[in-house]
């Protein structure tokens, strides 16, 4: 019970997968349908579980807003 509800706070969307193969002895893992390594996959996890913890959707990041005037503010401005 306790893995499905982090993996509906972590994964709503439902991108990560993870299946046991040869007989339960390892796992296969997936990310948007390609496949990825276990330790991608736990990092996956864990950036979503920061963000989540930071107040932010396990999903969105920051926008780069460009370079120009207004874009940088110093701190001595």
């Amino acid at each position: 019970m306790a893995a499905n509800i982090l993996k509906d706070k972590l994964d709503p969307d439902n991108e990560l997968q993870d299946r046991k193969i040869n007989g339960g002895h390892d796992i296969e893992c997936t990310y948007k349908g390609k496949k990825v390594s276990y330790d991608d996959y736990l990092d996956i996890y864990e950036e979503r579980g920061e963000r989540i913890q930071k107040g932010k959707k396990p999903r969105s990041i920051g926008i780069f807003s460009g370079w120009g005037k207004g874009k940088l503010r110093k701190p001595y401005e």
